[in-house]
């Protein structure tokens, strides 16, 4: 921190940015650097055209090392992360040998090890923390924690851990995630709790202006009248909007619940919609053998939607037959109504971090850094800000730290 008291900070692995804005939007600057690696340009570019002026620097994947920046790593006062996730997801259902396998072992959770190392060695900054999957909070991940826990202390940095839920930062979104913190010299902070209100899901989307860009383009779910789904619940009587305000989920969900199996198949053979069909015979055998399956039927939500992913994509707008459009996504993930995207892979926007949970994360780490904690807890800790319940930690009082 500055005499002035500005925050100088920088990124890593920042993928589409809502991280950055996040930090941006908490200390009032731009990043003074991005630091990343090429496997990550297309997912970085979003970020690095939204911040121009700052310096988009690549470490070598092989070796791990970077260019002499000079001055530019001195007096950094943190350094965040959104490195890939997979590894720990329990949406990967890959438990195999693979590269893309999950667990604590798992390939990809490398990356998170490869740009700590990075960080904590060329950049040094007070802290660095990131996001990650739910799992790294869970004993999925103790292996994972293990070897990050062994890379800080290498450092000389205490670990700790906090469990939350994007729908506690405001918006509608159930999205459970774990973000994790490397604290310099110091024992690892107790961190407040937050609990925002979240407007309905209707409301919350009728905030973006008009004009904005991508309310034409469909995230998943176009025209609903033109989906199967939704062609048979109109046959039953049902209304996008009972549908929408009803106690289900799925458009599947609602066939189950008001006990349409058989009929939905009949109907389904009978009006040439085959996928409906064999999505409701595949669900039966799964039913008999007891056994789960993957209901990727339309979603119709009400209060909040579900985590916003790929497999989620088909969400009806509430208040429309239509689906989500792409910028009612990036509203859902906290994004910029201006916030423009790079390329045509919109699954960058799933591959993110809600702007407000990292913003209120940003200031607990703007806290620490200006000596507005006076609460530690060893040099591990874990918080659920869900239940708002310390889980680990050895609880103590400290004085300033810098």
């Amino acid at each position: 921190m500055t005499k002035d008291g500005t925050i100088k900070y920088g990124l890593v692995v920042p993928l589409i940015g809502g991280m950055a804005i996040a930090n941006e939007k908490a200390t009032g600057e731009k990043p003074s650097f991005i630091l990343s690696y090429e496997a990550f340009g297309a997912n970085d570019a979003h970020c690095v055209n939204r911040f121009p002026d700052s310096p988009y620097i690549l470490a070598d994947g092989d070796t791990n090392e970077v260019e002499d920046q000079g001055d530019l790593f001195n007096g950094v006062d943190f350094v965040s992360a959104v490195c890939p996730c997979a590894g720990l997801s329990m949406l990967n259902s890959n438990n195999g040998d693979s590269a893309k396998a999950r667990g604590g072992d798992a390939a990809q959770n490398d990356w998170m090890y490869k740009s700590t190392r990075l960080v904590l060695e060329k950049v040094g900054p007070k802290v660095l923390w990131g996001e990650n999957a739910p799992g790294l909070y869970t004993k999925m991940g103790d292996k994972v924690v293990e070897n990050l826990r062994e890379i800080g202390k290498e450092f000389g940095y205490s670990f700790s851990m906090i469990k939350t839920n994007t729908f506690l930062h405001g918006i509608p979104q159930h999205r459970q995630r774990t973000f994790y913190f490397f604290w310099k010299d110091s024992e690892a902070p107790i961190l407040g709790y937050y609990e925002r209100e979240a407007p309905m899901l209707e409301e919350y989307l009728d905030q973006i202006p008009a004009g904005a860009t991508y309310m034409d383009k469909p995230f998943g779910l176009g025209d609903i009248n033109e989906n199967g789904w939704f062609k048979y619940a109109k046959h039953k009587g049902w209304s996008v909007q009972q549908l929408v305000e009803s106690k289900y989920k799925t458009m599947f969900h609602w066939v189950t619940g008001e006990n349409l199996m058989d009929e939905c198949e009949e109907w389904a053979e009978a009006n040439e919609q085959p996928q409906i069909a064999k999505f409701v015979k595949h669900c039966k055998t799964k039913l008999a053998d007891n056994k789960g399956w993957w209901d990727g039927t339309p979603l119709i939500f009400h209060e909040a939607t579900n985590a916003i992913i790929a497999k989620n994509a088909a969400i009806v707008r509430p208040g429309t037959e239509r689906g989500i459009s792409i910028r009612e996504a990036m509203h859902l993930m906290g994004l910029p109504h201006d916030f423009e995207l790079m390329g045509g892979s919109f699954n960058h926007i799933c591959q993110n971090v809600p702007v407000t949970t990292a913003a209120d994360w940003t200031s607990e780490v703007v806290r620490f850094i200006k000596g507005e904690i006076t609460e530690f807890g060893g040099d591990f800790v874990k918080q659920n800000n869900v239940s708002k319940r310390i889980d680990v930690a050895e609880i103590k009082k400290a004085v300033s730290l810098f």
